[in-house]
């Protein structure tokens, strides 16, 4: 058995965690070794050492009949896209001052609304969309009416990565899993949306109690006007319709035997072409030449390095999977999964941890490769199925532990840092262990009650 790629895997997620910038020679000019660059150094590692050949690779980015990584990335960069697009049109921005306007001079109310606002804009959108689009507004308002912005923006960020758990778009993760066990989307939420219900409430409860002190009665809010924030109304209430009627594919596409990265596809395309339509109309009316400056700019903005992420994390686990490591550590676990109880609270806890590892994409990538083992034996199948749903909510809940939970903490602690606030990672982890660790037993308990009474009906 190598130790090679099991060396090469521990080396790119340190690669990721640490984001090492490198001068290039003879020049000012800085490059860094990032998430989007560093799994293809493991991969030419591999392959360059003989470790792994053609075949591997070729699977890592095909996949199999369970898993197919490129179905995952066009899922996840066509709701990106549409998502992106309803954001430029400053549809969240209008939310967001809404939500404040709303909150009139409450400063209590306020924490409450963007909490609510975060978990909604989540549900339908998606953790990484709402981490990006709301934290600049939080930043923005607390400065302007000198508010500790940490309690909001803490609010925030445990929303939306909890809250990212109900649906099967919530977040890459979720697709991963639900693609490999084939899950429908309306089986997925039918699982997901109470665990996901208790531990919101149960951690908004904890962050009310922890931060009450802390969060003002009163404030001098500005005189605000939402609609201003609104750029283009028109294209607001196409990506509502757009994004709504995918939703409604999605829940349908078991009847209809659609297979749901298309029905994401299909939404992508009619927002580019609404995008790309209303930049030609535009320069028809100022009689100069199209600039599509709407596409170009959504596209600017998509995360395109989750592409090379994914892929090269896909073809590192084929690696540990060819050498035997998966089977090894299925044996391991599965070996303490003896009840449903066990299997669930053991693959939440395990899940959420090993995230603060490694992250929690090639976390999931990684239990998902060791849940469909054959190595990974219980006794019953529902044992496999209630650690499949457990993974999910690990990958999910995991991400308030600490800031290297995701990668959607890492950026969430770039624009803070571009905005002028520092939220140290020791800081954030004192917040994360005081109150994530209940928030996971409660969302693990709801979760093996519904397999209890669910195993005990059949």
């Amino acid at each position: 058995m190598s130790i090679l790629p099991l060396f090469v895997f521990a080396f790119v997620i340190y690669l990721v965690i640490e984001q090492p910038k490198f001068r290039i020679p003879f020049t000012k000019v800085f490059f860094t070794l990032d998430y989007g660059v560093a799994p293809l150094i493991g991969v030419a590692i591999l392959y360059f050492s003989g470790a792994i050949e053609e075949k591997i690779l070729f699977k890592g980015i095909i996949g199999n009949e369970n898993i197919k990584p490129y179905a995952i990335i066009i899922l996840f960069n066509a709701l990106a896209y549409v998502c992106i697009s309803m954001d430029i049109t400053g549809l969240f921005a209008y939310l967001a001052l809404y939500t404040t306007k709303a909150a009139g001079n409450s400063g209590r109310k306020l924490f409450l609304y963007f909490f609510i606002l975060s978990s909604v804009l989540t549900m339908f959108t998606s953790n990484d969309i709402v981490t990006l689009t709301l934290t600049p507004l939080i930043c923005y308002f607390t400065r302007y009416t000198k508010t500790n912005p940490l309690p909001y923006l803490i609010g925030q960020f445990f929303a939306a990565n909890i809250w990212s758990t109900a649906l099967y778009i919530g977040d890459p993760t979720n697709i991963i899993v639900a693609q490999a066990y084939r899950l429908s989307f309306l089986e997925y939420s039918a699982w997901m949306i109470l665990p996901t219900l208790v531990a919101g409430s149960t951690c908004l409860g904890l962050l009310w109690v922890v931060f009450y002190k802390q969060i003002p009665e009163t404030i001098q809010t500005p005189e605000i006007s939402p609609e201003s924030a609104l750029k283009d109304k028109k294209g607001a209430i196409f990506s509502v319709i757009c994004l709504g009627l995918c939703l409604v594919f999605l829940s349908l596409s078991h009847w209809l035997e659609w297979d749901i990265w298309k029905i994401c596809l299909g939404s992508c395309i009619v927002m580019m072409a609404r995008d790309l339509t209303k930049d030609t109309y535009t320069a028809f009316q100022k009689r100069s030449i199209p600039s599509f400056a709407t596409f170009i700019s959504v596209l600017g903005r998509m995360p395109w390095k989750i592409i090379p992420f994914v892929l090269g994390m896909f073809i590192m686990v084929e690696s540990l999977c060819f050498y035997g490591w998966v089977d090894r550590f299925a044996s391991m676990i599965s070996a303490l999964s003896v009840d449903i109880f066990s299997s669930v609270f053991l693959m939440g806890y395990l899940s959420s941890f090993v995230s603060n590892l490694m992250n929690n994409q090639p976390m999931t990538i990684l239990f998902t490769q060791i849940t469909q083992s054959p190595s990974f034996v219980v006794d019953a199948p529902i044992l496999q199925k209630a650690s499949m749903f457990a993974l999910i909510l690990g990958s999910n809940l995991g991400n308030n532990l600490t800031l290297i939970g995701a990668l959607a903490g890492i950026m969430w602690s770039s624009i803070l840092k571009d905005k002028g606030i520092v939220i140290a990672y020791k800081q954030f982890a004192k917040y994360g262990f005081l109150i994530m660790p209940l928030v996971i037993f409660f969302a693990c308990l709801v979760l093996s009650l519904e397999f209890y009474f669910v195993n005990s009906l059949q």
